[in-house]
């Protein structure tokens, strides 16, 4: 069924669920994640899961290097009671915001594995968890939120109405749900948890992502969701409840970030999305992939790109505000989510946009073919209502005015990476190679790779917390 937030306003009560008669969809989505175990979830998910385990990794390690991660390190340790360790919450910010930083984490139910594997590397350190506990944990993270993306997925707000950022909140719901189950609670405090966390999650401001964020943005997506999954589930087991129509409200989270919503998506019980898995290969928002690789496409196929007059690059309108700049990049964060900047990188032969071309942008962005590339590329709404697509940002057009009046066009629906072009198994384990070298040798990189891929047999997953604490600067 499909639930039109806007004419609920006057006539609904916010205590009663959207749907008729059913449970909170908080609750619904605390008995699905409590049930999650070996038997239930299909092989696949579970190898699914690990790949995400282990992509997330790569990502927090790589990010792990920069400047930033180490302020964050410092200032946690300033605040932290201990003055030998951080708290799990403080160690759950830094792997969150370590992982996202280079906009390198994927894009299943939005962004969910980095607040799922964030908060749950963490929760775990210490505990005597095992590796299917760990596992069955991060199923159910990514699971829930990809259900909250999933629901709204072509119907949110855009970013001018709402001003919110989904991930930042409905992360948090995951990752309460991905720390209740590694917790064992009982579906009415795992429904508390997930409550609690969508409450006290950061709103997302879409000015910190997209516009001028700072080097604060990496806690939005990964950092803070992962924390407040920590904190609510310590709130819930000691008694605090929270609103358990927080989703499905009249005046609760679909209705502040969507024009409607599929109620049905959220009590689906049989759907896998971890089987439609959406990774990175570009270092950049994911908003802007798609024009990436129908450039870089039409570059690999001989069209003289670079020498165009005009490069009109057309994407869905609620996009404009996020990618689309007026300006050319002035810090890393910002070369990550300019558009213009990441297409011109594509045309000039840049196959795939790496964490170097946003880390060292000002080099990239002065050379004068990227300058000029940057000043002839137009980027304008694409009408997209007749189309039928899960992921509105994968659909991109490109239209190429060469200098003689001649025309080429090209598209991507399905940008590398994407659930309808993903990374195969190899892909994901050679991305992880290829960014973990910052920090790991090859054979610890072999070790790792090997330690993921077979979570399911380990009892003991004690290397993974000496992991963490190579990232954490332990």
């Amino acid at each position: 069924m499909s639930v039109t937030t806007h004419d609920t306003h006057e006539k609904a009560d916010p205590s009663q669920a959207a749907g008729d008669g059913d449970p909170p969809v908080l609750s619904a989505l605390a008995a699905f994640a409590t049930s999650i175990g070996e038997a239930s979830v299909p092989a696949r998910v579970r190898e699914q899961a690990a790949l995400c385990l282990l992509d997330t990794l790569g990502c927090m390690i790589a990010g792990s290097v920069l400047p930033e991660v180490g302020q964050l390190i410092a200032a946690e340790g300033a605040l932290s009671a201990s003055e030998t360790a951080l708290s799990v919450p403080a160690q759950a910010r830094v792997l969150g915001y370590a992982g996202d930083v280079l906009e390198l984490n994927d894009l299943v139910g939005g962004h969910a594995s980095i607040g799922t594997v964030a908060a749950t590397v963490s929760a775990a350190r210490g505990r005597g968890v095992s590796g299917t506990e760990l596992l069955d944990a991060i199923v159910a993270g990514d699971e829930v939120t990809a259900r909250l993306y999933e629901a709204s997925a072509w119907t949110r707000k855009p970013y001018t109405e709402s001003g919110i950022v989904i991930p930042s909140l409905i992360s948090s719901i995951g990752a309460a749900a991905a720390v209740a189950r590694l917790h064992d609670l009982p579906v009415d405090l795992a429904a508390e948890a997930m409550a609690i966390a969508g409450t006290i999650a950061s709103w997302g401001p879409a000015e910190v992502v997209f516009g001028t964020g700072g080097t604060i943005k990496p806690m939005l997506f990964g950092a803070a969701p992962a924390a407040s999954a920590i904190q609510a589930v310590a709130y819930a087991r000691h008694g605090i409840t929270g609103p358990l129509r927080l989703v499905e409200s009249p005046i609760g989270l679909m209705t502040a970030t969507a024009a409607n919503y599929d109620l049905d998506k959220l009590y689906d019980t049989k759907s896998w999305y971890l089987l439609q898995p959406q990774r990175k290969l570009h270092a950049s928002c994911g908003y802007t992939h798609s024009s990436i690789d129908a450039v870089a496409g039409l570059v690999r196929q001989g069209v003289p790109v670079a020498t165009a007059e005009r490069i009109e690059v057309q994407l869905p309108e609620y996009l404009l505000a996020a990618v689309r700049k007026e300006q050319p990049p002035r810090t890393p964060n910002e070369a990550r989510f300019h558009l213009q900047y990441c297409v011109a990188l594509a045309a000039s032969g840049v196959d795939v946009i790496g964490p170097e071309h946003t880390v060292e942008f000002a080099r990239h962005s002065a050379l004068p073919e990227i300058e000029s590339l940057v000043s002839r590329i137009a980027v304008v709404p694409l009408d997209v209502t007749s189309s039928i697509h899960s992921k509105p940002y994968n659909v991109s057009h490109v239209v190429v005015t060469h200098a003689d009046g001649s025309v080429t066009e090209g598209g991507c629906e399905a940008p590398r990476g994407s659930s309808g072009n993903p990374l195969s198994d190899h892909d994901v384990i050679a991305k992880f190679r290829r960014v973990a070298a910052a920090r790991l040798s090859a054979s610890a990189v072999d070790d790792c790779v090997e330690a993921v891929l077979h979570l399911d047999e380990q009892s003991d997953i004690a290397w993974l917390g000496d992991l963490v604490g190579l990232i954490l600067g332990e």
